[in-house]
């Protein structure tokens, strides 16, 4: 298949613009979202506006925010206005309707008692349920069993600063256990254990016993009971995980916390025998000091111009379907469209996925483009790389981050100001050697603030201010008996959290595959030694021995 028109005007034209035809003959996709989100941001008609935006698939606010600031329609201007309206306006919003879109827990904060009864009063639930408004004008909550819906709305809403002030304090039984029963439990569980200021609900959620929860549920409550000394409770939580999980990792990091707390040997040799290759199943194969070998690092290919590389966003996405539907007899076939020279990260893709969980997709489809680089980083970024996008070029996320490095839009726009490589479009992303040049530079800015691999993954994911807070606050990555893992396991943002774990055990496969090999252990005591682990926590201690030697 010959690359397309389309990507061949993408990648060339430099002074290039989105019309509608490029947008009005492709299929309803994250891909189409993304000329349409551009679409948006040009010099653009009212009319024009709205034939691209009745094509988006799965409008949310960012699209109809962009959409309003170019329409006529006076529905959508004026629902994204309401919505938009500042806390302070609300007590002086006209429109009941109006009032209702703009309102939300978290601005409802900044009103007095007084402003929040009356809009209660005014509203009277027409719209939707309004009396967590008066919820939150109670003198306490989470203190009984009456209004805890209610209560629940607020807690789930309104920000973590409030939550602090207002249900951080012991709870009853019988309100632990009606809230086992609420259909947030799982919501609340999370927004309480990865929360290190509130210790005091954390202590009350040990009384939580047995249940039929949601898998990550009960490991979220198994890792709260054990920063609380309560093993035989954490346990019985993490074989109910085990037994409910689905996923490989899922599954390994239960059997992880379950060797963790009972030191059985036979639960490290089940982790060592998983095929799974995950941060678990290294560390439990470099404790007991076996080797990791069901992965391959090169494909065999042929030089041909029709091979599939990925580079084209809607023939990924065609050639995706394709594969989502195959199933392993059929998938193989598919290899033989993708086994051109620049295919190799698709060739891997496709054979990973006839073959797992039984073998591992390591390949270097891209040393051409890191020649100037240490080994160490070299690793670095294949261990983002796989982790991202599994090697293939043409990816769009729903956040729209671009390309083999998934760099989103503003960091591109940052990145470019410096970089001797410039885009002439965002879609130049696509092409591998400007999404790694980029992700260097970014990657670069990382490494002068964090020195271990996991951190690095942390901030390439979530960004460097996230992780300095994720350093900085809550005595996280110290010392202790299941440090770094407990603080690994506790951290609020889901995906960085689980992209922290996976990028890491690639950098340890890619690390061994350059020849040479890193010791998981020696990366796990670096992170909990904050005088070596980061600039931050290292000049935050100097600061202080300074203080002292005054």
């Amino acid at each position: 298949m010959m690359r397309s028109a389309f990507l061949a005007l993408l990648l060339t034209s430099g002074a290039w613009s989105i019309t509608l035809s490029d947008i009005n003959d492709k299929p309803a996709s994250r891909q189409k979202n993304f000329l349409i989100w551009q679409f948006l941001h040009q010099d653009i008609s009212a009319s024009e506006a709205a034939e691209a935006f009745y094509q988006v698939e799965n409008v949310n606010e960012r699209f109809l925010f962009d959409y309003a600031k170019k329409t006529d329609e006076p529905e959508i201007k004026y629902t994204a206005t309401c919505m938009q309206e500042l806390a302070c306006n609300l007590p002086v919003i006209e429109q009941d309707d109006c009032l209702m879109l703009a309102l939300t827990p978290a601005k409802a904060i900044a009103l007095k008692p007084e402003e929040r009864e009356t809009i209660a009063a005014r509203l009277n639930n027409r719209f939707g349920n309004t009396e967590w408004l008066r919820a939150m004008n109670q003198e306490s909550l989470y203190t009984s069993t009456d209004n805890l819906t209610n209560e629940t709305t607020v807690f789930r809403l309104s920000g973590a600063l409030y939550r602090h002030e207002n249900f951080n304090h012991p709870l009853s039984y019988d309100v632990v256990n009606a809230l086992t029963q609420n259909p947030y439990f799982s919501q609340i569980v999370f927004l309480t254990v990865t929360d290190p200021e509130m210790v005091q609900m954390q202590q009350s959620l040990c009384a939580v016993t047995g249940g039929h929860f949601d898998p990550q549920t009960h490991f979220f409550l198994a890792m709260n009971d054990i920063k609380y000394g309560k093993f035989d409770i954490a346990l019985e939580h993490l074989k109910e995980a085990k037994g409910r999980f689905y996923s490989p990792i899922d599954r390994d990091k239960s059997t992880f916390w379950i060797y963790q707390i009972t030191k059985d040997q036979t639960y490290l040799d089940e982790l060592s025998k998983s095929l799974d290759i995950n941060m678990y199943v290294l560390y439990a194969r470099e404790l007991l000091q076996l080797p990791t070998e069901n992965y391959f690092t090169s494909l065999p290919t042929v030089h041909r111009s029709d091979s599939i590389n990925g580079i084209d966003p809607f023939q990924w996405r065609e050639f995706a379907e394709e594969i989502k539907a195959s199933t392993p007899d059929t998938l193989v076939n598919l290899i033989d469209r993708c086994d051109g020279d620049d295919s190799v990260g698709v060739q891997g893709y496709v054979l990973e996925r006839t073959y797992e969980p039984y073998i591992h997709n390591f390949t270097m489809a891209y040393d051409q483009y890191m020649t100037n680089l240490s080994t160490d980083q070299k690793a670095l970024v294949y261990a983002l790389m796989r982790q991202e996008t599994r090697f293939v070029p043409g990816l769009i996320s729903r956040s729209f981050a671009l390309g083999l490095m998934q760099i989103m839009p503003f960091n591109i726009d940052t990145i470019s100001k410096a970089h001797p490589l410039k885009p002439t479009t965002y879609f130049d992303m696509l092409k591998p050697e400007m999404s790694i040049a980029y992700s260097i530079a970014h990657m670069q800015h990382l490494i002068d603030y964090l020195h271990n691999p996991i951190l690095i993954a942390y901030g390439y994911n979530g960004g460097i201010g996230s992780t300095k807070r994720l350093l900085m606050n809550g005595g996280r990555f110290l010392p202790g008996e299941f440090e770094p893992f407990l603080s690994m396991e506790l951290i609020g943002n889901d995906e960085n959290r689980e992209y922290g774990k996976k990028v890491l055990a690639n950098y340890v496969i890619y690390k061994k595959i350059f020849g040479e090999p890193v010791s998981l252990k020696a990366i796990f005591d670096n992170l909990i030694q904050p005088s070596q682990s980061d600039y931050f926590r290292a000049e935050a201690l100097k600061k202080v021995q300074a203080l002292s030697r005054i």
